[in-house]
């Protein structure tokens, strides 16, 4: 055997090997989209890309377990990089890091020579998408908040302080009112079924975490379910149909064909109905249907949205229309996330006042009835 038919063996073996999975922590999207974005500046400035991975791992290194394991990572993608490996093979082994728009968005940018700007572009998806999600998490936090807050009252409510007012009011010997009687029903319930509940309650979240986690169906189901409530429903879809337009935009703005494109941006959604609604889409578009044509036969998409895509498609510039369908859509939902924060603080403390308020006058009202008799 000669030397370069070995040395030819030895790294085909080495290539063989698969390299070892990201397995810590999941990546947070601030950290995925800081990375991105500098990224993107090292190689706008001309840094070769060995380079620049190596002092992208330098920069992201830190205490935390997260920041190690990101820097290994990296470290590993440097290595394969150096190899000979392309940018989409060696992301692509890091799947619950990098998505399939990452992947895909890369090798646009490495094929066409214009990484730099795919990088900037992709740094906008991610952060476009990042600040929604924390939007959207920011204006549950209180309300839930609070409503948790409320539900511990009541049980210490029901499970200790009403005990003793019965004592007092068996003491008094006197017929308790309706609303009394009642309450003393429900902390007798509560002390005696409370621990059965909350076992049946850990038991029933369980399995809602099994179907979600084994049946696609299900997560459809639910879904659906929520698109459906009022005020918050409506904001979440259109909050998913935000991140499927922006990752569409992305993609067909690096040049890759529509049918390829819509399932990484369905992918990037996370929203099962969207990908089912994409998977109609890709096969309506492959039969040479338009995009907006498809897109109408679904209700998913809004009047609005269906128009642009519609009027990007006649003017050649659909990456763009999306873009700014995206932007107004998001726009609706930063207003819509205030008036909804706006609304439920009212109602919240009123719902609380009447409860509480109620529990307090059930439990004062015999003793106000033994004032007026003697």
């Amino acid at each position: 055997m000669s030397l370069e038919a070995a040395l030819s063996r030895a790294q085909a073996r080495r290539q063989a090997v698969p390299t070892p999975a990201f397995t810590g922590k999941v990546v947070p999207t601030k950290t995925l989209s800081v990375f991105t974005r500098q990224w993107s500046a090292l190689m706008g400035a001309g840094v070769p890309l060995s380079q620049a991975l190596a002092l992208l791992s330098q920069s992201v290194a830190g205490s935390r377990a997260t920041q190690k394991n990101f820097t290994s990572l990296l470290q590993t993608l440097r290595a394969e990089v150096n190899a000979g490996q392309s940018l989409q093979s060696a992301f692509q082994k890091h799947p619950q890091v990098f998505n399939q728009n990452y992947c895909s968005l890369l090798h646009a940018g490495e094929s066409a020579g214009i990484l730099d700007k795919i990088l900037s572009r992709l740094a906008d998806t991610l952060e476009a998408q990042a600040a929604l999600k924390a939007k959207l998490k920011n204006a549950l936090i209180y309300p839930v908040s609070i409503l948790i807050i409320a539900l511990g009252v009541l049980v210490v409510i029901l499970l200790w302080v009403v005990p003793v007012f019965e004592e007092v009011f068996h003491s008094m010997g006197a017929t308790l009112p309706w609303a009394t009687q009642c309450l003393v029903n429900a902390s007798r319930w509560m002390a005696k079924w409370a621990g059965a509940l909350c076992v049946a309650l850990a038991i029933f979240t369980a399995g809602l975490r099994w179907l979600h986690a084994r049946h696609l169906m299900f997560q459809i189901v639910l879904e659906k379910w929520m698109f459906a409530t009022p005020i918050w429903g409506p904001l979440l879809q259109t909050a998913m149909i935000v991140k499927w337009a922006q990752t569409l935009s992305a993609l067909l703005q690096a040049g890759i064909p529509m049918a390829e494109a819509l399932v990484p941006a369905s992918a990037a959604s996370a929203s099962p109905n969207l990908a089912q609604a994409t998977r109609h889409l890709v096969q309506q578009v492959q039969e040479g249907h338009s995009l907006s044509k498809a897109m109408s036969k679904s209700s998913l998409f809004s009047a609005m949205v269906i128009q642009m895509c519609a009027i990007g498609e006649e003017t050649g510039s659909l990456d763009a229309m999306l873009q700014r369908a995206a932007q107004l859509m998001e726009a609706d939902v930063n207003q819509g996330i205030g008036n909804l924060s706006t609304l439920l603080e009212p109602v919240i403390m009123v719902v609380l006042g009447t409860l509480i308020g109620g529990i307090l006058l059930s439990l004062y009202l015999p003793i106000f009835n033994l004032g007026q008799v003697f």
